[in-house]
């Protein structure tokens, strides 16, 4: 596309959706695939307002700033989740999977072992032997991309001084070869959703080979870099890197090749089933990894958007998630068909160097983007909700009326003003945090049912508990109504206003197909992989088990968080708590990385006959604690303190005060007798005392004198 047509894109009809392609959108396959659905862009150039107001926003740099994800409305997009670093950084990355591997050891075994550094140099320090290791190692450091300070070796000499953070990952030995050249895979997965997850694989992809034959590492040949170095940036400047002249997915030749080429490879290689069962372990290594931090991506996103989702007009259209990303999976291969999880980037690279780059990166942007959902309409949609329950919030204020009444009475609200001071009467007449009429109701439909014989009751209840009919109902369907239970294999739930579907149960996942129809007709070029497929080599119930896990080891970290350094802790012989407790529990603080949950509202119970006697003394001066004390009983503790000649002395107070006042005063005695010795003893013999403190009520001869703090004996002549 020239200049001239690009720029006339950039001043089309205002109605359309705009496309933010400033300074952070760096390829321009992405511009293209905006512009080829009819989208307007944006240029770093055009007024701020039309920057803000963009639809789809495009960052492809590193640092996304807080305040980005803070700015987004409602009805905008952006391709990033807060939180995705944590598998994006190699550190994160393999705490992460280590974490769900150690519960789950068979399905987590696609990740090579892999040591912290420096962290974790005395684990890996016991594997060389002699300062030597049997298997080699690569060491790449964490944020490092396109093959950058890689370094591969078998001594631990190379690692023991390294002070950056990076990761030590065994070297796989045997990969599978073409032509003799090593090779990874280069995945593209597609986020559409957090909350609830949903993920799509791409049907393509790139082959990304060596230009040298592979060896395995040995002293002579580690420092190769394009023999053991799968990267494209690594690759492209060797003198043997073949590119590749076409658009022919399937022609075989070129040192980056598509990955429908490799599996139809396979399938004559080896077998169709084979090469179809690598595909699906393939989806299955991107599930697990998203799983593994699934309650930290939807904790940044509720972080930023939970308040806005309630307010956005468009809850019920596809595309709901203000967030999407499209990742770059690395995996890399054995000889045994068996898939290895490398990296993941979540900013992978759009450039088109190649035709062949240029057809599936663009069928990747383009439906990735059509998929949103979005029109120029969403805007307009969502400023007219604000409005209107802007008005609705300032006249049921103005009214009395809370959130929930102003819902139920939304048809009065818009007849005349007669009507609305009508109903503004009504309103005044009824309790505030409940509806006596509604309480009325729902008991009688109780009663009517299982106690018709009760119906006469009804009003006398109700003015007996009368600003407590909620308490009231709670108990009348906790004693009549019996409890409503479904159970199944994925799981269970009981709803007050609906019964339990048995066929929902059986297939949780059945009520959200019609949603993903749409979906997936638009990803025409993606397979949906999570919510899973029930005939997967991993069940839905197995997946399932992994998210509530990694969710209970998640909300046990946070608690460790948000724990106070002083904490009162339960004793461990209490069977009705768990875990312990502490002043945490339950607490969110001023933390700002966690918003303060929705708390469920409190049922106020009526107060019992205790606490009306309690309250009546208060209020009339009197004390508490002096209630269940008659005046008989407390003469007798009083005569049980004050004297102590009768049998039980043991249990009297005083009696044990009187007995070590007693000891100490004999000890006291036998110690001035000590001490009267001794001081007569120096007397007699004549000699000086020197700093002698006696506090002893002594009579002192007068023939004693105080010279020089010293005393001195003089007889009496």
């Amino acid at each position: 596309m020239t200049g001239s047509e690009l720029t006339s894109q950039l001043f089309s009809n205002p109605q359309e959706v705009t496309f933010l392609a400033g300074d952070a959108c760096l390829y321009s396959v992405v511009k293209r695939s905006a512009l080829s659905l009819g989208w307007k862009l944006i240029s770093e150039s055009a007024p701020e307002k039309a920057k803000k107001n963009c639809h789809v926003i495009w960052v492809d740099r590193a640092f996304v700033n807080d305040k980005l994800f803070l700015s987004i409305q409602p009805w905008q997009r952006i391709n990033h989740f807060a939180g995705m670093t944590n598998i994006c950084r190699k550190t994160r990355l393999a705490q992460n999977l280590e974490v769900m591997r150690k519960k789950f050891p068979h399905e987590f075994a696609f990740y090579p072992p892999t040591f912290i550094l420096p962290q974790n140099f005395a684990a890996l320090k016991h594997l060389f032997v002699n300062g030597l290791s049997k298997h080699p190692f690569i060491i790449k450091p964490d944020g490092s991309a396109q093959g950058k300070g890689i370094l591969i070796t078998k001594s631990i000499m190379d690692v023991e001084n390294i002070q950056t953070l990076c990761v030590a990952q065994e070297y796989i030995r045997n990969p599978l070869l073409i032509d003799n050249k090593k090779f990874d895979l280069r995945i593209y997965v597609l986020v559409m959703s957090c909350s609830p997850l949903r993920l799509y694989l791409f049907r393509d992809g790139l082959v990304r080979m060596c230009t040298e034959e592979y060896q395995r590492p040995n002293s002579r040949n580690m420092g190769d870099r394009c023999m053991h170095l799968t990267n494209y940036a690594v690759n492209k400047r060797s003198e043997k890197y073949e590119r590749e002249e076409g658009t022919d997915a399937k022609a075989g030749l070129g040192s980056k090749r598509s990955i429908s080429w490799l599996l139809s490879w396979l399938s004559e290689e080896r077998s169709e089933d084979e090469a179809k069962a690598l595909w699906s372990k393939i989806g299955d290594i991107c599930v697990m990894t998203l799983l593994s931090i699934l309650p930290t991506l939807q904790r940044e996103y509720a972080n930023v958007w939970t308040e806005q989702k309630d307010t956005s007009p468009a809850d019920e259209k596809l595309g709901q998630s203000q967030c999407f990303e499209i990742l770059g999976f690395d995996i890399m291969v054995d000889s045994t068909l068996r898939p290895y999880l490398i990296e993941v980037n979540h900013l992978p690279s759009w450039g088109t160097e190649s035709p062949l780059d240029d057809s599936i990166k663009s069928r990747v942007i383009t439906q990735a983007l059509k998929a949103l959902n979005v029109k120029s309409s969403d805007k307009k949609l969502f400023e007219s909700a604000r409005k209107k329950q802007s008005r609705i919030r300032l006249r049921n204020q103005s009214a009395g009326y809370t959130i929930d009444s102003a819902r139920d009475h939304a048809n009065l609200q818009s007849n005349t003003d007669d009507i609305d001071g009508n109903v503004r009467m009504i309103k005044r007449q009824q309790p505030i945090f409940f509806e006596s009429n509604s309480a009325e109701r729902r008991i009688q439909a109780i009663y009517a049912k299982y106690a018709p014989d009760k119906m006469s009751c009804v009003p006398r209840l109700l003015n007996r508990f009368r600003g407590y009919e909620e308490w009231l109902v709670m108990k009348v369907q906790s004693k009549y109504e019996p409890k409503k239970e479904c159970d199944a294999d994925e799981g269970s739930y009981s709803s007050n206003d609906s019964a339990c579907s048995s066929h929902e149960h059986q297939n949780p996942l059945g009520t959200q197909e019609l949603k993903f129809q749409e979906e997936e007709r638009i990803l025409e070029g993606y397979d949906r992989i999570y919510p899973p497929i029930a005939h997967g080599r991993i069940s839905p119930s197995r997946f399932k088990e992994m998210e509530e896990y990694i969710s209970e080891v998640d909300a046990l970290h946070q608690r460790r968080l948000l724990c106070p350094l002083q904490q009162i802790r339960c004793t461990r012989d209490d069977p009705t708590i768990q875990d312990g407790w502490s002043r945490a529990d339950g607490w969110i603080g001023g933390n700002i990385h966690i918003r303060q949950a929705k708390k469920q509202p409190i049922i106020k119970k009526p107060p019992t006959k205790k606490q009306i006697e309690f309250a009546d003394r208060l209020s009339r001066g009197f004390s508490v604690g002096d209630v269940d004390i008659s005046r008989s009983s407390w003469e007798r503790r009083k005569m049980r303190l004050l004297h102590h000649d009768f049998l039980n002395e043991e249990i009297n107070p005083f009696y044990q005060l009187i007995d070590r006042v007693t000891r100490i005063r004999e000890l006291s005695n036998e110690a001035r007798q000590r001490a009267e010795k001794k001081l007569s003893k120096k007397l007699e013999t004549g000699v000086a005392v020197k700093h002698h403190v006696v506090d002893l009520k002594l009579s002192i001869d007068p023939c004693l004198s105080i010279r020089e703090e010293k005393f001195y004996l003089k007889k009496n002549l």
